[in-house]
């Protein structure tokens, strides 16, 4: 394949593995060609970039998702960020969150190139077996470069739960739930019945009980797994009737 041809395929700013270079016709012989004539650079082993430019994390994202299914995915703070609620998330893009199927890892290229932010991996787990790489949504890169898949602000929020220390679930991401009023409550139904954490769906119905948004009005609770017994959430905190766990005052319920 000529080097223009290949550069066509290639989005700007993404890392192309070798199987996706093998896919275009090119093998490891012209690879190496290519990286002596100042076409490309290698990133690690088995991956390379344009030569000349600057990778983010997005770029190395993009190359992971290639192939028949998505194992791995932005989701959490990060999903919620890039879909634009980032002013609800008190604590920013200070690093990144990726979000597994069982059994998917980081390759090792993608572990070891220094990105400009840190990247916080998650292995799945969170949901049952034919769950756990649904609830995507498309992505835009910013001009147009390529697409990503990430996660649905309903499954995102899920995450973002699962991923943070209890004392930040009743600041930063209370905030950020009392924010999204326009969830699906058919998406959050099918996710919170698939979902296998107590701690993540209790906590998320609590929250959003106390958030007042329509949609939770139409999540079917008598469907929905919530375990059995007491669970301390907040040290020192009040407990709620409805959900059987402590948690700040202000958010509990005595009825």
């Amino acid at each position: 394949m000529k080097i223009n041809q290949l550069l066509a395929r290639w989005p700007t700013g993404s890392v192309a593995t070798q199987a996706f270079l093998h896919e275009q016709g090119v093998g490891p012989g012209l690879v190496r060609k290519y990286q002596r004539s100042g076409w490309v650079e290698r990133v690690g082993y088995g991956a390379w970039k344009r030569c000349g430019d600057e990778l983010d994390w997005q770029g190395g994202v993009f190359a992971l998702q290639q192939g028949a299914s998505v194992d791995i995915w932005p989701g959490g703070a990060t999903a919620l960020s890039l879909a634009g609620y980032s002013h609800y998330l008190a604590f920013g893009m200070q690093a990144v969150d990726l979000f597994g199927t069982p059994g998917a890892s980081l390759p090792g290229w993608f572990r070891k190139y220094p990105w400009p932010v840190a990247v916080n991996f998650h292995p799945g787990g969170l949901f049952a077996a034919d769950m756990e790489d649904v609830a995507l949504q498309v992505f835009q890169v910013p001009y147009g470069r390529f697409e990503l898949k990430i996660s649905t602000p309903e499954r995102a929020v899920l995450e973002l739960i699962h991923q943070s220390a209890n004392q930040m679930l009743f600041s930063s991401v209370a905030d950020v739930l009392s924010g999204l009023g326009t969830l699906s409550p058919r998406r959050l139904q099918r996710l919170l019945e698939a979902c296998n954490s107590i701690r993540v769906k209790r906590v998320f119905l609590l929250m959003a009980r106390n958030a007042g948004h329509a949609w939770y009005g139409r999540i079917d609770l008598s469907r929905i797994d919530l375990g059995n017994g007491k669970r301390q959430i907040i040290r020192g905190g009040r407990l709620d009737k409805e959900f059987q766990i402590t948690v700040p005052e202000s958010f509990a319920s005595a009825s």
